[in-house]
Formats: C-alpha cells, sequence, structure tokens
C-alpha cells in the first residue's frame, strides 16, 4: 500500500494518529476491564462487576471505531467522494429546475457561478453566460470549487475541535487520575477502621470500670449512712 498520499494530506495524517491513540486507549480500557473482573470488587469499581463489563463493551466499541477510521484514512478510495459529488450533482439540478431563487442566493453567498464550470447550469438562465456578464454577479469561479473550498475550511474547524475536545478529556483523565492517587488504599481503609474500632472498644471499656468504681465508692456509701444515723441520733 502505498502511503504517500497520507503524507501529503495533513488532515488524513492527523486523523490517523488520532486513530492510533484512541485504539491504545481502547486497549487500556480492555485490560482495566478484565483486570477488575479477574481481581474482583476493588473501591475504584464500587464493588460492582457491571461497570468492568461495561469498560470493556466500551473497549471494544472504541477498538473497532478506532481502525475503522484509520483503514478509512489509509484508504485511497474514491467510492464515497464520487457518491458526495453525484448528490450535489442532484441537488443542483433539483434547484435549477425547480428554485431558481434559491440558486441565485446560493451562487451570491459563494460567490460563483455555474456548477462544475462557469456555465454548467448557472443562473440567471436568460442566456448561457448571464452569470459571468451580470454586472451584479460576474464571478470566475465555480460553485463545484467553492464548496470544495468552504468544505476544506470546515474540516479544519472541525479538526481543531475535536483537539481542543481531546485536550480536555486528557486532563479530565489526568485529573481524574490524580484524585485516585490521593484515595486510600483497601489495606489504609482497613488499617483505621480497625483502631478505630479498637478505640471505641478501650473508650468504652474505660467508661465501664469508672462506672463501675463510682457505684462501688465506699465514702459516697460511708456518707450517705452517717447522714441517716445522725439524724436518728438527733
Amino acid at each position: 500500500m502505498d502511503l504517500m498520499h497520507v503524507h501529503r494530506q495533513p488532515s488524513r495524517l492527523y486523523i490517523l494518529i488520532l486513530n492510533f491513540v484512541t485504539l491504545l486507549v481502547s486497549l487500556m480500557l480492555f485490560a482495566a476491564g478484565i483486570r477488575a473482573l479477574v481481581s474482583g470488587p476493588t473501591r475504584f469499581l464500587l464493588h460492582s462487576d457491571a461497570i468492568s463489563w461495561g469498560l470493556i463493551i466500551l473497549s471494544l466499541i472504541v477498538f473497532l471505531v478506532s481502525v475503522l477510521g484509520g483503514v478509512c484514512a489509509l484508504s485511497q478510495s474514491k467510492r464515497i467522494a464520487v457518491t458526495v459529488d453525484m448528490m450535489l450533482n442532484k441537488a443542483w439540478q433539483k434547484a435549477y429546475d425547480t428554485n431558481e431563487r434559491g440558486l441565485q442566493d446560493l451562487e451570491t453567498h459563494l460567490h460563483c457561478c455555474g456548477y462544475e464550470t462557469l456555465t454548467d447550469r448557472a443562473v440567471p438562465k436568460t442566456s448561457k453566460d448571464a452569470c459571468i456578464t451580470s454586472p451584479a454577479f460576474g464571478y470566475r469561479v465555480s460553485c463545484k470549487h467553492k464548496l470544495q473550498e468552504s468544505y476544506e475550511e470546515h474540516e479544519r474547524l472541525t479538526i481543531a475541535s475535536i483537539t481542543v475536545i481531546e485536550g480536555l478529556q486528557l486532563l479530565a483523565l489526568l485529573a481524574t487520575i490524580a484524585m485516585l492517587k490521593m484515595l486510600p488504599s483497601d489495606d489504609t481503609i482497613e488499617d483505621r477502621f480497625s483502631t478505630e474500632h479498637s478505640q471505641r472498644l478501650l473508650r468504652g471499656l474505660r467508661s465501664e470500670d469508672e462506672s463501675r468504681a463510682g457505684y462501688g465508692n465506699p465514702s459516697g456509701t460511708v456518707d450517705t449512712r452517717g447522714g441517716y444515723g445522725s439524724a436518728l441520733g438527733q
């Protein structure tokens, strides 16, 4: 397979790199899901196998999409382009037959005349060269060429938007990993729970001993009896 056309088209190269990165991410998700199922419930998965299976299914979907995207980026097939061109050609012909005003507005917006060429189904229909020679138009570029330029411009905008979104997702992933690192491990939680439970048990035993010591205090008993005896003596 000749890959030189990929280097000549930055958008194809970017899509190929992006799909390769998402392919690696899908493998990481698959490994995390398998590890969670094998190791059993953990604090990260909230003791739920459903999340593990969800990670596995999500990783498979991302894997398939990444593979298809990479194949399409490497493919030199022009079937999709030909299909889109046929659809645009039919749409232009339909507008030329039924909606001349809309087609004229499109030519004005794109600053173009005709579809394939300057005289290909151009409006106004008064003459073959009406769009070219009209003082209101007079454009020297075909509308198909303008549509291709508009597509390339929106393609760059879409790629830039995807790049920003991927960057935000990466930052969110790093923040999540940092927060998970700050969480205590299972052993630490168990040790803290055991220590706290032991401290509560010791405090309870100490309070019980103190209450027993206060209940059987001889001084308290003598004081009560002495008061009762003195009252009788009087």
